[in-house]
């Protein structure tokens, strides 16, 4: 096609891109952004951190607390963890305009305080995790506040004692 060929249906045709960002973009519905953590909802389960391809998001563990990291230098704006998040914590955004001027600028953190075995003291839930899965399941919170080893130890001897085992 030559070029006058290619000018004509441009002139006849108009402008067809938007001039950003002195007009809008143009984003559709399907359009994935940035995402946005609602702290409220959050548990810190870890979920969000597993499915993540890019490691955009991170749990960082230090001493009673853990930290759900959220770096958007990274992101790839899938949504696979808004998607996985069982707690709906996770949004995402229209927004993509994420530019910044120092590198710290792109990393947003939200802070979970842990829960210790009431056995031996490891680091087991965040509180947030542990209310939502006494809430919603028939487990005590007494029960889930020990770590997996201990409660399968504890579960053994029920069960042994049911049994006859025990006596």
């Amino acid at each position: 096609m030559s070029v006058a060929k290619i000018l004509e249906i441009a002139a006849r045709v108009g402008r067809v891109t938007r001039r950003y960002p002195y007009q809008p973009p143009l984003l559709t519905p399907e359009f994935r952004g940035s995402i946005r953590v609602d702290p409220s909802r959050c548990w810190g389960c870890g979920a969000c951190v597993r499915i993540c391809p890019p490691n955009a998001l991170t749990l960082k563990p230090s001493g009673k607390m853990v930290a759900l990291e959220y770096f958007v230098g990274r992101c790839i704006f899938c949504g696979m963890c808004a998607e996985v998040c069982p707690a709906g914590a996770i949004e995402v955004t229209k927004e993509f305009e994420l530019s910044a001027t120092s590198i710290e600028d792109l990393r947003t953190r939200l802070v979970h305080r842990l829960t210790r075995c009431s056995v031996c003291g490891a680091p087991t839930w965040t509180e947030a995790e542990l209310r939502a899965v006494v809430k919603a399941s028939p487990i005590t919170e007494e029960y889930a506040a020990i770590c997996p080893e201990h409660r399968r130890e504890r579960f053994a001897k029920a069960v042994a004692l049911r049994l006859g085992a025990g006596e």
